[in-house]
C-alpha cells in the first residue's frame, strides 16, 4: 500500500517467497528478485476484508499521510498523499488502478505518482486474502517500488525502508478501520530454520 503514496513497482510480484530451487506448483506465482512483503492477520472474513479494502473512505483512513482520495470508477482512484522521504516531505498526486480482481481472493494495484520537479514513481502491489479456520483472514502483500528523477537519488535502501514502514502502518490502520484486532505475522520459516528449532528442542530434553 505504499503504492498509494506514489512510489512505484515495475512489474507484478508474488505474494510469498518459495524455497530456492523448488519447482513451481501449477498456477503458482513466480517470486521476484526485488521488492518486499508481509502478512497481516485480520479477525474478519475474506469477503468483509475485500469489501472494506475497496471502500474509498476506508482507504483514505488507512493510508498514512493521505490528504484526499476519490474514486473515479469501479477500478480507478486518485489520491493526494504527503509522506516523509529522508529529509524531505513529499506530496504525491497519484493515480491507482485495480487489476486482476478475483473476489474475495486477490487483486493487483497499479499506480503512478507525480511529485512535480522532484520526480515520479510507478509500481505494483499484490494482495491476497487467505481464509483461516476460525473465520478470519491472513492478508498477504508484496510490493515493489521504483522512483525516478531527483527522488531516485535517495537510493534503494532508503526508498524500501520508507515504503516498508508505510505499508506496515497501512495494514495496522486498516485493521482498526475494520474494527477488529490486527497483528503482523512473522515470515514463514525456511526448512533450515525449522530444523534448527527441532534440534534445539531435542537437545533441551537431554539437558533436563
Amino acid at each position: 500500500m505504499a503504492a498509494l503514496t506514489g512510489e512505484a513497482l515495475p512489474r507484478h510480484a508474488p505474494l510469498a517467497p518459495s524455497a530456492a530451487g523448488a519447482p513451481a506448483a501449477p498456477g503458482a506465482e513466480e517470486v521476484p528478485k526485488d521488492g518486499f512483503g508481509g502478512r497481516q492477520l485480520l479477525a474478519a472474513s475474506p469477503e468483509r476484508v475485500w469489501q472494506a479494502i475497496l471502500d474509498p473512505q476506508n482507504l483514505q483512513a488507512s493510508i498514512p499521510g493521505c490528504e484526499t482520495l476519490a474514486q473515479r470508477s469501479a477500478s480507478e482512484y486518485e489520491a493526494t498523499v504527503k509522506v516523509g522521504l529522508g529529509p524531505l516531505s513529499v506530496r504525491f498526486q497519484s493515480d491507482v488502478t485495480l487489476r486482476d480482481l478475483q473476489p474475495p481472493r486477490s487483486l493487483t494495484m497499479v499506480f503512478v505518482g507525480q511529485a512535480g520537479a522532484l520526480g515520479s514513481g510507478q509500481g505494483t502491489a499484490r494482495v491476497r486474502f487467505e481464509p483461516t479456520a476460525d473465520g478470519g483472514t491472513v492478508l498477504h502483500w508484496w510490493v515493489q517500488v521504483q522512483l525516478s528523477g531527483r527522488l531516485a537519488q535517495f537510493g534503494n535502501r532508503l526508498v524500501e525502508a520508507s515504503s516498508r514502514k508505510l505499508s506496515e502502518e497501512f495494514f495496522e490502520r486498516f485493521g482498526r478501520v475494520l474494527g477488529v484486532p490486527a497483528g503482523q505475522l512473522p515470515p514463514p520459516l525456511s526448512p533450515w530454520r525449522r530444523l534448527q528449532g527441532l534440534l534445539a528442542r531435542w537437545f533441551s530434553v537431554f539437558r533436563k
